[in-house]
């Protein structure tokens, strides 16, 4: 039941790739988690709510960390510790590697470094949506302050504007190349989108990430598709956005499938532990009924086999526990990841989806790749056996 984790290397069109490879998510439990997820209802709470404030997450900058699990700004736990990176073969730099900030999630107990904690991007969508039936209908100008319904959408912006807005993007040198629609000529498809307020390569300030590199698996703006991913097959935003979204929904219908094995296996276990407790109280009960009838030398026998007893079943019971809690934080995370996919896949928000694309598709495959089987349940019966009319010559009262 043992589920090693090792943390994807971040990036984006702006930052150069960072090895990473050799870093790894520690799961222990030196700490409490804040709050057990013992159901699918708890783990959806975590999608909306700081898990250690209990606030929503609304005007409070949520952060998600690579185990899925977000928090507002100022509830991020503080590195506790140090990771060293090790250094590869045959290396001829000093062995003083710079560590690394290492931040332990409160909720699962994952370890992973600070720089791979990004912005939750559905969170900010979600907590910045319209509310209202009306707000829904009616697009607002997503350029000004002035709350003026859009009369055109901007393909490159991936905003929609209203008239004057309209008449000064045409105008600026950056955006009057920009191609420009009206909004009854926008694919009802294309609004799950667009709707969001647009992400800006940090690079090229005015050019918003609109297209998909899938050679480097990231989002881009159109200059850096053309010069730093030049020759990579990309897609545009709302096409890879129902692309990956179909994928993500066929890995979480496996993740589904997988958690009915995990059912079975955490069944297996505590059947398995019915069994250790009633065989125990079984075998306890006739040493009990041998020894009745025997002196006193012949009861601290009997209480000896009975601290056998329980030393032989202390084992496999131990054992059984320990397989109990393993596939108890499987399960957790598991529930927790399947809510958090479904959650993300359900929204309209293609570039929230794509953007943290990585750290889901990471949780998932570790998830599927989980050990986990009955056939690790290791299954044993204790039997006790008794000669009575043995004895009154040889006080011996047998072996467990």
């Amino acid at each position: 039941l043992s589920c090693p984790v090792k943390v994807p290397p971040m990036d984006d069109c702006t930052e150069k790739q960072q090895p990473l490879d050799a870093a790894v998510i520690i799961v222990e439990n030196e700490a409490e988690p804040v709050r057990e997820e013992k159901s699918g209802t708890a783990a959806h709470v975590y999608l909306d709510t700081c898990p250690v404030c209990q606030l929503n997450f609304h005007s409070r900058e949520p952060k998600l960390l690579p185990c899925l699990h977000s928090f507002c700004k100022k509830c991020l736990p503080s590195p506790s510790r140090n990771l060293a990176m090790p250094e590869p073969p045959n290396s001829q730099v000093d062995s003083a590697t710079k560590p690394l900030n290492v931040i332990r999630c409160p909720v699962c107990r994952q370890e992973c470094m600070e720089v791979d904690v990004m912005d939750n991007v559905f969170v900010k969508d979600s907590v910045e949506a319209p509310s209202s039936t009306v707000e829904r209908t009616v697009q607002l100008c997503m350029t000004c302050d002035d709350n003026t319904e859009a009369a055109a959408f901007c393909v490159d912006c991936v905003e929609y504007l209203c008239a004057t807005c309209v008449e000064a993007h045409q105008r600026v040198k950056f955006t009057k190349d920009h191609t420009i629609r009206q909004k009854t000529e926008i694919p009802q498809e294309v609004h799950g989108v667009s709707t969001q307020r647009p992400m800006f390569c940090d690079i090229h300030k005015q050019e918003p990430l609109k297209l998909f590199c899938e050679t480097c698996d990231l989002l881009t703006c159109r200059d850096c598709q053309l010069v730093k991913h030049k020759d990579h097959n990309y897609q545009f935003l709302e096409d890879a956005y129902k692309n990956h979204k179909q994928h993500m929904e066929t890995m979480t219908h496996q993740l589904q499938e997988k958690r009915k094995l995990i059912e079975e296996v955490s069944d297996s276990i505590n059947n398995g532990l019915l069994l250790v407790d009633q065989n125990r109280t079984s075998i306890h009960n006739e040493i009990k009924k041998s020894i009745c009838s025997l002196i006193l030398e012949i009861n601290k026998k009997g209480k000896m086999l009975v601290s056998q007893l329980e030393a032989v079943t202390k084992d496999h019971e131990s054992v059984l526990r320990k397989q109990q809690e393993d596939i108890g934080y499987l399960s957790r995370h598991l529930d927790h990841v399947i809510s958090f996919t479904k959650w993300a896949t359900a929204r309209n928000g293609g570039m929230a989806l794509l953007y943290c694309k990585r750290l889901i598709l990471f949780q998932i495959g570790n998830l599927l790749q989980a050990k986990c089987s009955v056939s690790f349940v290791p299954q044993s019966t204790v039997r006790f056996q008794c000669r009575a009319s043995y004895w009154a010559s040889n006080v011996d009262l047998g072996k467990t």
